[in-house]
């Protein structure tokens, strides 16, 4: 049995359950917002979890395949809610040896700051960064990196964007919310598709953005990593407790190599048609064979 964190509204989760019922392999979404009826323990006997009407023990469960966490719906009170959360969670940690990717990975990613400042500390190149909610310090660090600076939250879930000297008029707003610096990395977006099994996809993303997520015409290629990025990307899942991770890189052009951050549950299907590498298969291959 294949469990699909996520929903059939989640094009990526839907994708995997539709190809995984072409190979006939039962599957089955798992969708937080309705919190699910469920036991387990210490000791693992007869641990089970109900979804769609269907007990799944979870012995059973070769694979978890982690795209979409929606958390869980806040309803009744705020102690009802943390408890409700600390027991879910609890399982979803301990279901972690079969999980692709684990809670523990989902959450560091939500981190940026600390993921990179453990990816730096293991020798791995990153741009210079700095989370902030001082606007002395945002000023201070735009004109260290000669006014060539990034900003994206520290959480995701935007684009990546340039800074300017209008956003640094407005510098008095940061004190209601933090954010993370970058030094502005010029060069060609590398993504790498790493698993920890070994293997390894990489394309070149020629687009029209800084963010080349905002262009939906972005052209993809093959990319031939050198052995020692390669290396440095199987040591990025290591590090950063990953089973097989979507990883951003810059290329500059004097063919330095400097990683942007590991993402835990890319989106990968356009990559895919555009390079015709087999995530896919690879990714199924794993959910289906971690025992």
């Amino acid at each position: 049995m294949i469990i699909i964190i996520g929903s059939n509204e989640e094009y990526h989760a839907k994708y995997i359950f539709e190809k995984l019922q072409q190979e006939n392999t039962p599957a089955k979404y798992f969708d937080s917002r309705k919190y699910p009826i469920f036991s387990w323990s210490p000791d693992g006997v007869g641990d089970y979890i109900i979804l769609e009407n269907e007990k799944i023990y979870l012995k059973d469960i070769s694979g978890i395949y982690w795209r979409w966490y929606y958390g869980v719906t806040f309803s009744t009170s705020e102690i009802v809610y943390r408890e409700k959360v600390s027991a879910l969670e609890s399982m979803l940690c301990a279901l972690e040896p079969v999980s692709w990717n684990s809670l523990q990975a989902v959450e560091l990613h939500r981190k940026k700051g600390l993921q990179s400042k453990i990816m730096q500390n293991n020798g791995i190149r990153i741009p210079k960064t700095t989370v902030t909610d001082d606007k002395d310090m945002l000023e201070k660090f735009y004109l260290e990196n000669d006014k060539n600076v990034i900003f994206k939250p520290v959480r995701g879930g935007a684009y990546t964007k340039k800074l300017t000297e209008q956003d640094l008029e407005r510098k008095e707003s940061l004190k209601n919310c933090p954010c993370q610096l970058q030094e502005c990395i010029e060069g060609l977006d590398i993504r790498v598709y790493a698993f920890e099994t070994g293997e390894i996809y990489a394309g070149e993303i020629h687009a029209q953005s800084l963010d080349f997520r905002a262009d939906t015409n972005a052209k993809i290629n093959k990319h031939q990593l050198p052995e020692s990025v390669q290396k440095d990307c199987l040591k990025i899942l290591k590090i950063l407790n990953l089973k097989y991770s979507g990883i951003d890189i810059r290329l500059k052009e004097n063919g330095e190599y400097v990683f942007i951050e590991a993402n835990p549950a890319p989106m990968f299907v356009y990559f895919e048609n555009m390079t015709g590498y087999e995530i896919t298969n690879t990714l199924i291959r794993n959910l289906k064979n971690n025992h």
